[in-house]
């Protein structure tokens, strides 16, 4: 058993002793401050009725979002924008990186072995010559006590997650550039449509009107309204036409091709592509948790 500490060395051992539960409580304080998110208050429906009913489960995530316009030029254009963009071989990139510092902090949680082999062929001073052979075995364990490591592992872990959120935060944003641009193409396609349909029914009208005018049947005004119209008509299919080409080249630069190929393959006229209705989501607080910037930013916290 050992002996008594003497009386007059325990003011000595008080301060140290308030000096270790200070920092034992640091640490401790420090490890539990990565658990809790904030929480914001989200109101259960949206402020306005939507004609909508609420979408499923299935249907809440924004992966291949695009797939419910049932669109098969839609699809192979967002695809085929995917795999060509530089942002996105960006974020593949820095997600990869994220991975490998996770496996890293995961190692370190992680008992360690060494092991070594060595052979060693020796003649002593008989003529007898000997094979020596050696193994080593070490291994080697750190307690985490702080809880460092796993709080490293677990910052490593929500990076890989905050990674993989910005990668789907770049692909959701270029799906979109996409599907707008081809929206834009195909709504401008059906305008031009109507513009020619128009414009075939009122030349028709207006030799109708010449020849009731030579009749005596109808004015000269009458005839030249119809000239206003039709030319007014005709004079908006150019700019049709130019805003199809500009909605082509922007699809030919998201996907990475050429313009009059892209042109080409889009130039017959296909319906306005309509979404399916349970994209739509009906809660305020679902509709955040699918952004992927809001996800990559709870992630990063």
């Amino acid at each position: 058993m050992p002996p008594p500490l003497p009386t007059h060395s325990l003011p000595r051992l008080a301060p140290l002793a308030l000096t270790l539960a200070a920092l034992l409580s640091g640490c401790a304080s420090i490890t539990s401050s990565t658990q809790a998110l904030p929480e914001t208050p989200v109101p259960a429906e949206w402020s306005v009725s939507a004609p909508y009913a609420p979408a499923t489960a299935d249907a809440l995530s924004l992966a291949a979002w695009w797939q419910g316009f049932n669109d098969p030029q839609l699809t192979a254009l967002v695809t085929r924008a995917l795999q060509a963009n530089t942002d996105i071989r960006t974020a593949q990139a820095a997600l990869q990186q994220a991975r490998a510092l996770r496996d890293v902090s995961a190692a370190g949680l992680a008992p360690r072995v060494d092991t070594s082999a060595s052979a060693q062929r020796s003649k002593s001073g008989g003529s007898q010559a000997g094979n020596l052979f050696q193994a080593g075995f070490d291994a080697s364990w750190e307690p985490d006590v702080f809880g460092g490591r796993r709080s490293a592992l677990n910052a490593s872990d929500a990076d890989v997650r905050a990674a993989t959120a910005s990668l789907g935060n770049v692909q959701v944003s270029l799906a979109a550039e996409v599907a707008l641009a081809y929206l834009q193409l195909r709504g401008l396609q059906a305008q031009r449509l109507i513009a020619q349909g128009s414009l075939a029914a009122q030349r028709e009208t207006l030799q109708l009107t010449r020849w009731r005018a030579q009749a005596g049947l109808a004015s000269s005004l009458d005839v030249e309204q119809g000239i206003a119209a039709s030319e007014q008509t005709a004079a908006q299919i150019p700019l049709l036409d130019t805003g199809i080409a500009q909605a082509a080249s922007s699809l030919a630069v998201l996907t990475g091709q050429s313009p009059g190929v892209l042109r080409s393959a889009l130039a017959n006229a296909a319906p306005v592509p309509q979404a399916a209705s349970d994209l739509a989501l009906a809660i305020p607080a679902e509709t955040l948790r699918q952004r992927p910037d809001v996800r990559a930013a709870v992630d990063r916290i």
